[in-house]
Protein backbone atom coordinates (compact mmCIF):
# COMPACT_ATOMS: atom_id res chain seq x y z
CA UNK A 1 0.00 0.00 0.00
CA UNK A 2 3.00 2.48 0.51
CA UNK A 3 4.72 1.42 -2.24
CA UNK A 4 1.16 2.75 -4.33
CA UNK A 5 0.50 6.14 -2.85
CA UNK A 6 4.89 6.39 -3.09
CA UNK A 7 4.13 5.66 -6.60
CA UNK A 8 1.04 7.75 -7.06
CA UNK A 9 2.94 10.95 -5.20
CA UNK A 10 6.53 10.52 -7.01
CA UNK A 11 4.02 9.89 -10.40
CA UNK A 12 1.83 13.12 -9.28
CA UNK A 13 5.21 15.23 -9.01
CA UNK A 14 6.76 14.47 -11.86
CA UNK A 15 3.32 15.05 -13.76
CA UNK A 16 3.18 18.79 -12.10
CA UNK A 17 7.12 19.38 -13.39
CA UNK A 18 6.10 18.24 -16.82
CA UNK A 19 2.29 20.06 -17.12
CA UNK A 20 3.93 22.98 -15.29
CA UNK A 21 6.41 23.99 -17.54
CA UNK A 22 3.58 23.22 -20.62
CA UNK A 23 1.71 25.27 -18.79
CA UNK A 24 3.82 27.81 -18.37
CA UNK A 25 4.63 27.46 -21.89
CA UNK A 26 0.99 28.17 -22.96
CA UNK A 27 0.91 31.36 -20.84
CA UNK A 28 3.87 32.69 -22.75
CA UNK A 29 2.12 31.60 -26.14
CA UNK A 30 -1.33 33.47 -25.54
CA UNK A 31 0.88 36.45 -24.06
CA UNK A 32 3.22 36.49 -27.40
CA UNK A 33 -0.21 35.81 -29.26
CA UNK A 34 -1.21 39.20 -30.94
CA UNK A 35 -4.29 40.82 -29.94
CA UNK A 36 -7.16 40.68 -32.26
CA UNK A 37 -7.65 43.41 -34.77
CA UNK A 38 -10.04 45.99 -33.35
CA UNK A 39 -10.18 47.91 -36.92
CA UNK A 40 -11.00 46.52 -40.49
CA UNK A 41 -8.11 46.19 -43.00
CA UNK A 42 -7.45 48.79 -45.51
CA UNK A 43 -4.48 47.86 -47.19
CA UNK A 44 -4.58 48.35 -51.67
CA UNK A 45 -2.63 47.76 -54.23
CA UNK A 46 -2.86 51.03 -56.78
CA UNK A 47 -1.65 50.58 -60.39
CA UNK A 48 -1.45 53.01 -63.30
CA UNK A 49 -0.76 51.90 -66.73
CA UNK A 50 -1.07 53.46 -70.28
CA UNK A 51 -3.55 51.88 -72.28
CA UNK A 52 -7.07 51.39 -72.46
CA UNK A 53 -7.87 48.01 -70.98
CA UNK A 54 -5.47 46.92 -67.48
CA UNK A 55 -5.61 42.99 -69.13
CA UNK A 56 -3.33 43.98 -71.97
CA UNK A 57 -1.47 47.14 -70.63
CA UNK A 58 1.79 46.56 -68.53
CA UNK A 59 1.56 48.71 -65.46
CA UNK A 60 3.74 51.88 -65.52
CA UNK A 61 3.81 52.35 -61.69
CA UNK A 62 2.78 50.47 -59.20
CA UNK A 63 2.26 51.66 -55.11
CA UNK A 64 0.59 50.47 -51.84
CA UNK A 65 -1.51 52.31 -49.80
CA UNK A 66 -2.53 50.87 -46.01
CA UNK A 67 -5.05 53.73 -44.36
CA UNK A 68 -5.69 51.71 -41.16
CA UNK A 69 -4.60 52.10 -38.58
CA UNK A 70 -2.61 54.63 -39.83
CA UNK A 71 -1.43 56.26 -43.63
CA UNK A 72 1.74 53.90 -44.83
CA UNK A 73 2.76 52.09 -47.52
CA UNK A 74 5.06 53.52 -50.90
CA UNK A 75 2.34 56.16 -51.89
CA UNK A 76 4.07 59.41 -51.71
CA UNK A 77 0.81 61.09 -50.56
CA UNK A 78 -0.49 58.45 -48.32
CA UNK A 79 -2.02 60.42 -45.39
CA UNK A 80 -4.09 62.51 -48.37
CA UNK A 81 -4.85 59.42 -50.78
CA UNK A 82 -6.36 57.98 -47.50
CA UNK A 83 -8.23 61.50 -46.40
CA UNK A 84 -9.72 61.36 -50.24
CA UNK A 85 -10.85 57.65 -49.91
CA UNK A 86 -12.32 58.51 -46.81
CA UNK A 87 -14.38 61.09 -48.09
CA UNK A 88 -16.09 58.84 -50.75
CA UNK A 89 -16.41 55.99 -48.56
CA UNK A 90 -13.66 53.98 -50.62
CA UNK A 91 -15.86 54.35 -53.50
CA UNK A 92 -12.73 55.09 -55.89
CA UNK A 93 -15.77 56.10 -58.91
CA UNK A 94 -17.04 58.81 -56.55
CA UNK A 95 -13.60 60.20 -56.26
CA UNK A 96 -13.60 63.49 -58.40
CA UNK A 97 -11.60 67.02 -57.60
CA UNK A 98 -14.04 70.20 -57.79
CA UNK A 99 -11.41 72.27 -59.09
CA UNK A 100 -12.26 71.55 -62.22
CA UNK A 101 -8.89 72.25 -63.65
CA UNK A 102 -8.27 72.32 -67.82
CA UNK A 103 -6.96 69.16 -69.64
CA UNK A 104 -5.59 69.15 -72.89
CA UNK A 105 -8.05 67.28 -75.46
CA UNK A 106 -5.68 64.56 -76.77
CA UNK A 107 -6.71 60.67 -76.03
CA UNK A 108 -3.88 58.99 -74.87
CA UNK A 109 -5.40 56.75 -72.67
CA UNK A 110 -4.65 55.32 -69.01
CA UNK A 111 -5.80 52.87 -67.17
CA UNK A 112 -5.62 52.51 -63.53
CA UNK A 113 -6.01 49.72 -60.77
CA UNK A 114 -6.98 49.15 -57.28
CA UNK A 115 -7.30 45.96 -55.51
CA UNK A 116 -7.13 44.99 -51.99
CA UNK A 117 -9.60 45.68 -49.16
CA UNK A 118 -11.09 48.91 -47.95
CA UNK A 119 -12.25 48.43 -44.29
CA UNK A 120 -12.75 45.02 -44.48
CA UNK A 121 -14.48 44.91 -47.75
CA UNK A 122 -12.80 43.29 -51.16
CA UNK A 123 -12.11 45.98 -53.72
CA UNK A 124 -11.43 45.23 -57.23
CA UNK A 125 -11.60 48.72 -59.00
CA UNK A 126 -10.79 49.48 -63.19
CA UNK A 127 -11.19 52.49 -64.60
CA UNK A 128 -9.72 54.14 -68.33
CA UNK A 129 -9.47 57.84 -68.08
CA UNK A 130 -8.79 59.64 -71.63
CA UNK A 131 -5.28 61.25 -70.71
CA UNK A 132 -3.44 61.40 -67.28
CA UNK A 133 -4.24 64.96 -66.93
CA UNK A 134 -7.85 64.01 -66.63
CA UNK A 135 -6.91 61.03 -64.18
CA UNK A 136 -5.20 63.36 -61.52
CA UNK A 137 -8.28 65.71 -61.87
CA UNK A 138 -11.30 63.14 -61.41
CA UNK A 139 -8.92 60.89 -59.39
CA UNK A 140 -8.73 63.49 -56.48
CA UNK A 141 -4.60 62.69 -56.64
CA UNK A 142 -5.62 59.21 -55.34
CA UNK A 143 -3.70 57.66 -58.61
CA UNK A 144 -1.28 60.46 -58.76
CA UNK A 145 2.53 58.59 -58.21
Amino acid sequence: MRTLVRRAVICGLATAGVLGPMTASGAAAEAAAPEPRLYAPSALVLTVAQGEDAATAAPLRAVTLTCTPTAGGTHPASQKACEELRSVEGKFHQLGDEENRPCIKIYDPVVVTAQGTWEGRRVNFEHTYANSCIMQVESSGVFSF
